[in-house]
């Protein structure tokens, strides 16, 4: 991006920012589509960068109500590095973010709530979505012919499915707390070589699914099971038994008995 046009955006959110000072609320944004790499623009939400891997256009500190429009942010057919940065969108009938024919995103500090999906992929990868928190959606990530992105340290909370894969291979689940939910993650449709590790899956109605193999585990530690508990004979803080993933093989070798994310229950109370 030219220096007049990041000058520009600047003292655009300085207006913006001081207006919000005064009404008391987000720095509102309208829905925004980018379908090339020349719509990287002030006008759609850009704020500094010049698109590459080390300079990436930035997209931030906006708060965008979708309104049932399809989409918050439409991201398609680019490939210019870019970074989506503490965006808060909701009321999106598709997807609060999508990212078609993608390489190089990466979706962080964001705020996906209420929502069709919070975040859709489709055949792009390369991409990051990072300390999110994604919430009361029907999914809150879904990949179609997706592949080699990384999903990590989000919080996910009452989604239908907070985590669903389609064809979509080589992707990286890691470190995620994923609650309260119907299914924590589906692996659907030949997504295979897949690794999920790190994870805290706590009270859904089905932690995971797939009919493929992937990875659960690092061949030291997994995830934390909610509800899972069997022994530890070592005392080494993994369970000495598997936790079933499929009957077709797939399973995590070393579930943790706990996680820096789920905390610890009370220790039982001493009768005086």
């Amino acid at each position: 991006m030219k220096q007049g046009a990041g000058l520009i955006c600047t003292a655009f959110l300085l207006v913006l920012v001081s207006a919000v000072a005064l009404a008391g609320e987000g720095i509102e944004h309208r829905a925004i589509a980018i379908s090339n790499d020349y719509e990287f623009t002030v006008e759609n939400g850009v704020c500094s960068g010049s698109g590459t891997l080390s300079d990436p256009y930035i997209i931030e500190n906006w708060v965008i109500d979708a309104g049932y429009d399809n989409y918050g942010i439409k991201i398609h057919g680019t490939t210019r590095a870019f970074i989506i940065r503490n965006v808060a969108i909701s009321g999106a009938a598709k997807s609060a973010v999508y990212l078609s024919y993608v390489k190089n995103g990466r979706i962080e500090d964001c705020t996906f709530e209420a929502n069709w999906v919070g975040v859709t992929l489709n055949f792009s990868s390369l991409n990051r979505i990072a300390g999110c928190s994604i919430s009361d959606n029907t999914d809150g990530i879904r990949f179609y012919f997706s592949s080699s992105n990384q999903i990590l340290s989000n919080v996910f909370a009452d989604n239908e499915a907070a985590i669903w894969l389609d064809a979509s291979n080589g992707n990286e689940l890691l470190g995620n707390y994923i609650a309260d939910g119907y299914t924590g993650v589906y692996l659907n449709l030949d997504s295979e070589g897949n690794t999920i590790t790190g994870n805290a899956f706590v009270n859904n109605v089905r932690h995971a699914y797939t009919d493929d193999p992937n990875v659960w585990d690092d061949g030291a530690a997994g995830n934390y099971w909610d509800g899972f508990k069997v022994f530890d004979t070592n005392e080494d803080g993994i369970w000495d038994a598997a936790y079933l993933i499929s009957i077709d093989g797939d399973q995590d070798n070393f579930p943790l008995m706990t996680h820096p994310l789920v905390p610890a229950p009370p220790a039982p109370a001493c009768d005086v």
